[in-house]
């Protein structure tokens, strides 16, 4: 959260003043910081039971006469003016895993004034390749191999035992198996000696991004420059996000907030895709 505050409290010039609206406000804390910042009016919009403890909480720092929380969804809450700006906690695992980005994008459509800003302003998703030492890998080649001796054990049982020859099953089996283990992304937290490669795959600047540029599906072909020699046993990806603000009102301060995992261990972690089987890599 210190660089939400961050990119709030350092823009407090960007805020004076404004109409601001918080979507998905939780217990309220961005929303207390944007009327910190001199924000003439900030609407708190939570779906959730969330919104009680937001007021408590706003009423505690004296802030109720600003901020005004309203319980419900922001594409069914009826404004009677549009924000300035829309801030918003709205990223996922992986940026777009369980995210709110849709609910953000029809706010900015429907309750942001023209030119207004929102914070964050631009996003991207990186990829990496990830070093095979996570423990937890070699516990999925365990199980999967585990499961395919089992799976022999069976077949062999039921040819013997009820005189079915059930190997022509077999295939599909290893198959649903490697599905299972390996096509499961995992959310974790790296550190930055398992990161041998890393580069940007896909960007949206959030004040232009559609919904239907999001929904389609995509195909990001990239190549991945390895900056050391290792043995790679998947791939890691995470997110930035910037806070720019918009053209017509661009932030004085930018701030960059990165789930890389040269940061740190942050709220979100890095996805990780893991291969069936590792691959040794050469720096270069």
């Amino acid at each position: 959260m210190e660089q939400y505050m961050q990119a709030i409290m350092a823009n407090s010039k960007c805020f004076k003043d404004k109409v601001v609206i918080d979507i998905g406000a939780g217990t309220g804390i961005l929303s207390i910081w944007a009327a910190r910042a001199g924000a003439s009016r900030v609407y708190a919009i939570e779906a959730t039971e969330m919104a009680l403890y937001a007021r408590q909480l706003i009423h505690a720092n004296g802030l109720s006469k600003t901020i005004t929380v309203i319980q419900g969804k922001a594409e069914e809450v009826d404004l009677k003016e549009k924000a300035d700006i829309i801030i918003s906690e709205w990223m996922g695992c992986f940026l777009l895993r369980e995210s709110m980005l849709d609910t953000v994008i029809w706010a900015r459509d429907n309750l942001l004034k023209k030119g207004g800003a929102l914070y964050p302003s631009h996003a991207r998703i990186v990829m990496a390749a990830m070093q095979d030492i996570d423990r937890r890998m070699d516990g999925k080649r365990q199980m999967n191999n585990a499961d395919k001796r089992e799976w022999a054990t069976f077949v062999a049982m039921a040819r013997k035992k009820y005189l079915v020859d059930m190997s022509i099953l077999t295939r599909a089996y290893h198959e649903e198996l490697g599905d299972y283990y390996f096509k499961t992304a995992m959310c974790l937290n790296l550190t930055p000696n398992q990161i041998i490669g890393e580069k940007r795959v896909m960007e949206w600047d959030l004040h232009t991004v559609t919904l239907d540029d999001l929904r389609k599906d995509k195909i990001a072909e990239f190549e991945l420059k390895m900056t050391g020699n290792g043995v790679m046993g998947g791939l890691a990806g995470w997110f930035d996000v910037d806070f720019k603000g918009s053209k017509q009102s661009p932030a004085t301060e930018g701030v960059v907030l990165s789930t890389s995992p040269h940061v740190g261990i942050t709220h979100w972690g890095q996805q990780a895709f893991f291969l069936a089987r590792a691959h040794k890599g050469y720096e270069g």
